[in-house]
């Protein structure tokens, strides 16, 4: 398997990222690529382990070993297959996944001596890095091309969402032979890829190519049909064999102090939105714009929404002086865009309320340290004394995580129940949206071992049915929705699993 002494001979590299003076500036995706022979010097680096944890840390199974082998030996077109095989979008994981297959790397737990004969820690194997080189080689080559299914079944499959999820699971039913229609209430296919992930990370023509793949092999898409308000439900039970439900979890946690009403007050979800719609030259009303330039700014929130806004922000002109501030005891995940603006991020900070200019506008956020204690088996969180604190801003910009699906018509209609985290027994979304008036507890929508909502012949796949989660998680369920869908209507099913769903089915 690869270069025996590869992970002792070279060291961990990524490639450079473009410079910030220059990145800031535009809108384009901030990695570089490496040459061919770059990329087989780092996949050389993979150990053939006895145990391959970074196979089993994937939540799609991804066989990496074997696709690092094929690129150290130049077998590119055998690596596409084999990553294909597990994974139907490798050019988005490679560019937004969190690579939980580096932090299981069996090199992490390596050391070796340095010159000195001092210990050092040899890294994990830059697994993102060579799977993304991978798909972009197939797209190059013309090695990525429709697979239209060979025989039709003439079953319809309503797929409601086309976010990572949605679309792995139209293309699985799809060359299973069904007729899939796609339905998104936004302009564009792609959700969260196209109208939550800037284009600095994810430029927008990665996820159309994928769209336009899809649509040559048959799958049809509707857009700008929000299902539950301008679609009947009942129009969609009568006219689909199954439903997936791949809506998302847009539903997000509030921030319930005085002055979260004020002018300047914004969520990251109606932020983002906006930035990938001016970048793609699409006409923002003037008075709808979030204008942003020279402007101080407060972020609460430590994730990756987070650190899309501030990324956006860098790139309109914010005042550089920029507070990201995040609850728990974690500090704000870094990310290159924090090497744009060098924010003030601290952790354990409690916004207790945002100060009116007098005008309705915000003028100032008040805050105070505080610590985390475990007691009687849950953490708990106390003010510290005297560690209270002003800061003026002009901004603020809600990115606190997600609470689960939207609860418009769609899930009302349509009857599933939702499991709320914490509880023992299924609700209604009417119940569940009681309860949100005055508790923010998270939830999802209830599904079996199947990905079967309490509606026979509704599924559910992504964050509506597992909570806001990462893109190859996304996937996955996408994935094996769609061979659960297959197996309801057809009694069998050829698609093929990976080693977590023979775990849950």
């Amino acid at each position: 398997m690869g270069k025996n002494t590869g992970f002792l001979e070279f060291e961990k590299e990524s490639p450079p990222l473009r410079p910030v003076k220059e990145r800031v500036r535009d809108f384009q995706e901030y990695d570089t690529f490496f040459a061919e022979e770059e990329m087989q010097r780092q996949a050389s680096r993979c150990m053939d382990c006895g145990v391959p944890f970074c196979h089993m840390g994937c939540p799609l199974g991804n066989m990496i070993p074997d696709w690092n082998d094929l690129v150290y030996r130049g077998h590119w077109k055998e690596a596409l297959a084999a990553l294909h095989s597990t994974n139907n979008f490798p050019e988005f994981t490679g560019r937004i996944c969190p690579a939980p297959c580096e932090d299981t790397c069996v090199l992490n737990e390596h050391y070796t001596l340095d010159a000195d004969e001092k210990l050092k820690k040899v890294n994990a194997v830059t697994i993102e890095e060579i799977e993304k080189h991978i798909a972009e080689r197939g797209w190059s080559e013309g090695w990525i091309k429709p697979q239209p299914p060979e025989e039709r079944t003439n079953k319809l499959i309503a797929v409601v969402g086309s976010g990572p999820a949605g679309l792995a699971a139209a293309q699985q039913l799809r060359r299973a032979g069904h007729i899939v229609t796609v339905f998104e209430k936004d302009d564009r296919i792609g959700g969260l890829l196209v109208y939550g992930i800037p284009d600095f990370k994810l430029e927008k023509n990665i996820v159309s190519r994928r769209v336009e793949q899809l649509r040559a092999e048959g799958v049809k898409f509707q857009t700008g049909v929000h299902v539950g308000v301008d679609f009947s439900v009942k129009e969609l039970r009568k006219g689909f064999d199954a439903i997936l439900l791949a809506t998302g979890a847009q539903h997000a946690r509030k921030l319930l102090v005085e002055g979260s009403d004020l002018e300047g007050v914004h969520y990251a979800m109606n932020y983002l939105p906006q930035r990938n719609r001016d970048v793609a030259g699409d006409f923002i009303p003037e008075e709808e714009k979030i204008e942003c330039e020279s402007k101080s700014v407060v972020i609460l929130g430590g994730g990756f929404t987070a650190a899309d806004c501030l990324g956006n922000l860098n790139r309109q002109g914010a005042d550089p002086e920029i507070h990201q501030f995040e609850l728990i005891d974690m500090e704000p995940r870094p990310t290159p865009v924090h090497e744009e603006a060098d924010p003030d991020c601290r952790a354990n900070i409690l916004t207790e309320s945002i100060t009116d200019n007098g005008k309705g506008r915000v003028k100032s956020l008040q805050a105070v340290s505080v610590e985390w204690k475990l007691e009687a088996g849950r953490m708990k969180m106390q003010r510290v004394p005297g560690s209270e604190f002003t800061v003026s801003t002009d901004l603020v910009f809600l990115a606190m995580g997600f609470l689960g699906p939207n609860l418009d018509g769609l899930l009302e209609e349509l009857g599933v129940r939702l499991n709320v985290f914490g509880g023992d027994e299924s609700r209604s979304a009417e119940e569940v949206k009681k309860m949100l008036r005055n508790a923010q507890p998270m939830f999802t929508i209830y599904s079996d071992e199947n990905f079967m909502t309490s509606e026979d012949g509704v599924f559910v796949a992504g964050d509506a049915n597992r909570g806001a989660s990462i893109v190859v998680w996304a996937i996955w369920e996408g994935r094996e929705s769609a061979r659960c869908i297959d197996r309801y209507l057809m009694g069998t099913t050829q698609l093929p699993t990976t080693p977590q769903a023979e775990e849950l089915v």
